[in-house]
């Protein structure tokens, strides 16, 4: 499991199931995986109320493995051009690697948890491109355009 200064824990849950999950620092959301094959994310509010007893997961949360390149995109929604937190996430197909590359060059480390990826990174709004599984995908991350000034 590749961190790269992420912190990753490992628990069981009462099922016995070893869940191992990946901390996402810069945008606060958690990546997790299940001994089962089964994975989730969720926010650090909703694991602190788990951690702390008045939240139980529950089973449907769980989505189980299947391998295909499956991908989301989350954004800390800034547009005016102070920089925020951005992350790309999803489940990893057999044998692939992927890759994240800014409108702007750069190269953010993509981490695992399992069978699952993620890459986070800091900055301005600006497209960035995943490569995976011989596909290539744009997430423009620019203003929506209910947002715009339409005057």
């Amino acid at each position: 499991m590749a961190l790269l200064g992420e912190e990753a824990v490992v628990r069981y849950e009462p099922t016995g199931a070893e869940v191992q999950t990946l901390v996402l620092s810069a945008s606060g959301w958690l990546l997790q995986w299940r001994s089962d094959g089964r994975w989730r994310e969720l926010s650090d509010a909703q694991h602190e109320s788990e951690v702390d007893g008045s939240q139980q997961p529950l089973e449907d949360e769980w989505v189980r493995w299947s391998g295909t390149f499956d991908r989301q995109a989350k954004g800390g929604a800034r547009w005016d051009g102070v920089a925020t937190w951005w992350l790309l996430y999803g489940e990893l197909p057999e044998d692939s690697t992927p890759i994240v590359v800014l409108a702007d060059g750069q190269r953010p480390a993509v981490l695992q948890v399992g069978k699952v990826w993620a890459c986070e990174w800091v900055s301005i709004a600006q497209p960035a491109t995943l490569h995976l599984a011989g596909e290539q995908i744009t997430f423009p991350f620019t203003e929506p355009f209910y947002r715009r000034d339409l005057g």
